[in-house]
């Protein structure tokens, strides 16, 4: 019976602990997104669970909004005039603190990744 317990409460404390890490852990910086063979600048500001930022894609700077919450984060925008393309995208913070998701550019799906960029 005590060993039940034991487990019981060290289960406890291992979700616990995944609550907390995701409400406290902020994707503010700068991070190097890759997707379909690029290697794109992602910066995002975070104030509580509002997300903003931008993008440096080949169609110019996009800027976003979004949402972080419970590990998981949104995103969308819309690059310049003429010529608008159209941003959505959905992730997860992995186990290694990186991004991982999927994201539509006007009609076309993509699976991406994103690390946090190397400080210089």
């Amino acid at each position: 019976m005590k060993k039940v317990f034991v487990g019981f409460v060290l289960m406890m404390l291992l979700a616990m602990s995944t609550v907390l890490v995701h409400a406290q852990q902020s994707l503010a910086g700068e991070w190097v997104m890759s997707v379909h063979g690029m290697s794109l600048k992602l910066v995002m500001v975070q104030d509580g669970e509002k997300i903003s930022g931008t993008l440096e894609s080949p169609h110019g700077e996009i800027r976003l909004t979004g949402d972080f919450s419970r590990g998981k984060l949104t995103l969308s925008g819309e690059s310049p005039e003429p010529h608008a393309v159209h941003f959505a995208g959905a992730a997860t913070v992995t186990s290694d603190g990186s991004l991982a998701g999927n994201l539509s550019v006007d009609l076309t799906e993509m699976h991406f990744t994103a690390v946090r960029a190397v400080a210089k």
